[in-house]
């Protein structure tokens, strides 16, 4: 079992994720962000996707650089995406976390959204995560807002810590009610009684 994975995706990426990559992290490119990081000096353990979004003379320095390639054919039911998720679930780790899956492909990235399932998505201004019934503490940590958001039809939450807390309300998919919220203190709870919702961290 790995203890934490990290997918780097072809979207938006910024030369401060490498920092969030420890010493014994397995990390996944994805397409050409596999690429990307070895042009960074850190080769991944191992590159999917593809590989459309890169040149001949790219893909070639991947096979070289990266002991392990999975490369899928252009014509397939999933995005590369999909395919390292799946692949690191497979892994069973105890955290999986996503850069690079925001960008302008609108489409990639709300498909992803609905892909995380306990996974973390973390870009340049978001930290976003999907949870369900139970306890979730949230740390203040460097973002300003959070907010709740129905994954489901609806949700029936309590909040405590917040700004704004609440108690066994039901907050309906299409309303913006739980959106910016915020947490005076060093920490706060979440806790989901029914249904799924987004965690959105943010700043502006």
């Amino acid at each position: 079992m790995k203890k934490r994975i990290l997918i780097f995706g072809s979207g938006k990426l910024h030369k401060k994720f490498l920092r969030e990559i420890q010493k014994d992290d397995y990390v996944i490119g994805v397409d050409r962000a596999a690429y990307w990081l070895i042009r960074q000096g850190r080769i991944p353990d191992i590159a999917i996707g593809d590989f459309d979004s890169v040149t001949k003379k790219e893909l070639k320095l991947i096979k070289k650089s990266v002991r392990s390639v999975k490369q899928y054919p252009r014509e397939k039911d999933r995005t590369d995406m999909e395919l390292a998720i799946e692949y690191a679930s497979g892994l069973a780790p105890a955290e999986v976390f996503i850069f690079g899956a925001t960008g302008t492909r609108l489409d990639h990235m709300l498909a992803t959204l609905h892909l995380l399932d306990k996974h973390i998505l973390i870009d340049d201004k978001n930290k976003i995560r999907l949870i369900g019934r139970g306890k979730t503490v949230i740390e203040k940590a460097s973002y300003r807002y959070i907010s709740i958001l129905p994954y489901t039809k609806s949700i029936m939450l309590s909040l405590n810590g917040f700004r704004y807390d609440v108690s066994k309300t039901k907050l309906i998919r299409g309303t913006t009610r739980g959106v910016s919220n915020e947490i005076p203190g060093r920490q706060a709870h979440i806790t989901i009684f029914s249904g799924k919702a987004w965690i959105i961290e943010s700043n502006d």
